[in-house]
């Protein structure tokens, strides 16, 4: 195999297509490469998804590309990997430590703390590699998915779609079911400006449960979902998902995902409860800089 020289994305963007079919060659399955941006996770790759990651490094043998491994935003002080997806398993490990050993320089320059990845659990090549690299596993992940087509819904009382007044309740209810999100920040109306929807449940005039949906393309996504404490164990999270799904559905999208720790009990049921199917499991493999 020739020399492998790196190169970033940004420099060589003719080659965008190729790299996303580079990403769409590992399906879920035995090769999967698990898409680091969570409302993407299982479609096929687009050349459009690489512009949301924070950088890709390419690794091209002569004029070939072999191997490509995206950085994607996930907190302040920790991205996403997506890959390395490589084409020759021959020489996958050699490409795999010149990617991750570019990365590492690019990450901690830029003030990166850490790194995680999400690897099908099919996939044992991935996490022997990752593991090479100073990566453990941390939790399982699930990831689920409900076809809506011909859903059948009925009217949600105390359900409807959130409107700019009904902000401050919203981010009440998400913030204090996930204090660590920048979700609320700087505000709902900004996430409603890049594309997301909020729902609430309302009882007696007060926001009790809440929720925010993505994307209407491929796939919505419902990146979280929360009853106010005081209300919890009323089964309001079932009312609530139930009109999010009758919602969706009359947007014409034709299903909804979402991913869930393996060891959260309740979400797990509440969405086997709701007809999501579990479509694969994925270690949370994380490593320091």
């Amino acid at each position: 195999m020739p020399a492998l020289v790196l190169a970033d994305l940004d420099q060589r963007p003719e080659l965008r297509p190729a790299a996303a079919a580079l990403f769409a060659a590992c399906p879920p399955g035995h090769d999967h490469q698990v898409c680091g941006i969570p409302e993407r996770m299982g479609l096929d790759p687009q050349p459009e998804d690489l512009t949301d990651c924070l950088g890709v490094l390419l690794a091209l043998s002569g004029i070939r590309l072999v191997g490509a491994l995206a950085l994607c935003p996930y907190s302040a002080q920790q991205v996403t990997l997506w890959g390395p997806a490589i084409t020759e398993r021959a020489n996958a490990k050699p490409i795999a430590a010149k990617l991750m050993r570019e990365a590492r320089v690019a990450l901690r320059s830029a003030g990166y703390e850490s790194m995680r990845c999400l690897v099908d659990t099919r996939n044992r090549s991935a996490r022997a590699i990752l593991q090479s690299h100073g990566f453990s596993a941390w939790k399982d992940n699930h990831l689920y998915e409900r076809h809506l087509v011909r859903l059948a819904a009925s009217e949600v009382t105390g359900f409807r779609a959130a409107s700019k007044v009904d902000h401050p309740g919203i981010a009440r209810v998400l913030v204090e079911s996930f204090p660590e999100s920048d979700h609320c920040q700087p505000g709902l109306a900004t996430r409603e400006s890049e594309g997301f929807r909020h729902y609430l449940l309302e009882d007696r005039d007060r926001i009790v449960a809440a929720a925010a949906v993505d994307g209407i393309g491929r796939r919505s996504w419902l990146k979280m979902i929360a009853v106010e404490r005081q209300n919890r164990g009323r089964k309001l999270s079932r009312k609530l998902l139930s009109g999010i799904l009758a919602a969706e559905a009359k947007l014409q999208v034709r299903s909804i995902g979402l991913e869930v720790l393996a060891d959260n009990v309740e979400a797990n049921a509440l969405y086997a409860h709701s007809g999501f199917d579990r479509k694969w499991t994925a270690a949370i493999m994380t490593a320091a800089l």
